[in-house]
């Protein structure tokens, strides 16, 4: 009778045993399916995201576990960071340049800037209003002299050199002098001059003018 019962309870307690294993973490892996089976007590489900995460990046090699929640080492994540914010820097600094490359030759998009020469320009200019003037290319090698500002008034004509200062990305207008003005862009020049007065000054006379860029 002992014995009988030292069974039954050695076979109650194996069962017991088991059973609550199979409670607390049951994973089963197949060839096909790889079905993973558990209870929030067990790691099994880290498991089984591991084991998706590796089926779908062998699949389409296009998985982002980032995007998909799993927990990556420090490394890994900064690098990821870092990789994707070099990226874009590189896309919006190529931009920019761009908008920096049309910025600076804005004058030669201008209606009042043309590719001629004194004479040309001369014929262009006469018999307009005082202070009428274009801006043309200067065709001599300075590396200072970029463009020439021809002006008419009053049966004169005035040539002004619109220069960059040595080392600088500034412009001036005329003959360099002390104290003057400096300007960001060649067109800067002119915008400020169609409100100021410019001193405009040849063989013959000096005169103060307002500008007044030609439109056709």
């Amino acid at each position: 009778m002992c014995w009988s019962i030292r069974v039954y309870w050695t076979v109650l307690h194996n069962l017991f045993i088991r059973f609550f294993s199979n409670i607390v973490c049951t994973c089963s892996y197949s060839d096909t399916t790889r079905i993973c089976c558990s209870c929030c007590c067990c790691g099994c489900c880290k498991c089984y995201k591991h084991q998706q995460m590796r089926n779908l990046s062998e699949d389409d090699g296009e998985y982002d576990p980032v995007e998909n929640g799993l927990n990556l080492n420090s490394n890994e994540l900064h690098q990821q960071q870092t990789s994707r914010i070099q990226h874009d820097y590189v896309i919006v600094d190529d931009i920019d340049a761009n908008y920096l490359q049309i910025e600076k030759r804005k004058i030669e998009t201008e209606p009042f800037y043309r590719t001629i020469d004194r004479a040309t320009a001369e014929d262009i200019l006469l018999g307009r209003e005082d202070g009428t003037c274009l801006v043309r290319p200067y065709k001599e090698t300075d590396i200072s002299i970029k463009y020439i500002v021809s002006i008419y008034a009053q049966q004169e004509f005035f040539h002004l050199f619109i220069r960059q200062i040595k080392g600088q990305e500034l412009f001036a207008i005329g003959q360099e002098k002390a104290n003057e003005k400096y300007f960001n862009t060649p067109n800067d020049i002119i915008e400020f001059y169609k409100h100021n007065i410019l001193q405009c000054t040849n063989k013959q006379c000096s005169l103060n003018l307002v500008l007044r860029p030609i439109i056709v």
